[in-house]
């Protein structure tokens, strides 16, 4: 009995320290959810919140996950084929994406690639891993217009399913290249450590302006 409230105990001292310090990264190494954003990503100012959403969700099994769903947008003074350039570079994925740790490609036709991913969060002892297989799909929608969208096809348990999408328009003008981007998630995730649905909901949409802004970083790099 006691050894269980020592443990109990650890573990809350442990995700209190968790979210000081994410509170700390996101309020002093990202201030103001990075108002900076524009001048170091190859944008204009920073990523609009249109939607962010963390709830509980139970699956046909009765199985518990934490649901996120999110739209942002976003318009980079880059022309659309660089922002789709930098997209399809799976290869180069965990350079650009800080949570991306490794990409193997498993096949890639130019429009449609299977890919295998492993993303992970680690901090404090606390450590939530990823391995999924995305179908990564692109689709020209038109003159000045595509969509590049992801699905997860096999997941290792760590989610239920995930879906997300970047929609893009050329709004280049007189003053250069352009392109506006609509960003969506749309992830069902396992709940593994105390307290993860409130760190989601109070950093992530932190979190994906990070994203954002790492793709823009990326491309500046290209």
């Amino acid at each position: 009995m006691n050894g269980g409230i020592r443990i109990h105990n650890i573990i809350s001292r442990r995700l209190g320290r968790c979210l000081v310090i994410l509170s700390f990264f996101f309020t002093f190494a990202v201030p103001g959810a990075f108002p900076q954003l524009g001048e170091i990503s190859s944008g204009s100012g920073s990523a609009r919140q249109l939607r962010f959403e963390v709830s509980d969700f139970k699956d046909p099994q009765a199985k518990r996950w934490i649901h996120l769903s999110c739209e942002f947008d976003y318009t980079y003074r880059e022309s659309m084929e660089n922002v789709i350039t930098a997209l399809w570079d799976f290869k180069d994925s965990p350079k650009t994406f800080s949570r991306v740790e490794a990409v193997r490609v498993r096949s890639d036709t130019g429009t449609v690639a299977v890919t295998e991913q492993r993303t992970g969060i680690r901090i404090l002892g606390f450590a939530f891993i990823s391995n999924l297989v995305l179908r990564n799909v692109l689709v020209r929608r038109g003159p000045g217009a595509a969509t590049f969208n992801y699905e997860s096809i096999e997941t290792d348990g760590s989610c239920l399913s995930t879906t997300g999408a970047w929609e893009m328009e050329d709004r280049s003008d007189s003053s250069g290249p352009a392109t506006y981007v609509r960003f969506t998630l749309d992830s069902y995730v396992e709940p593994r450590f105390p307290g993860q649905a409130t760190i989601m909901r109070g950093f992530g949409a932190a979190d994906i302006k990070k994203i954002i802004r790492e793709l823009g970083q990326s491309i500046l790099r290209s």
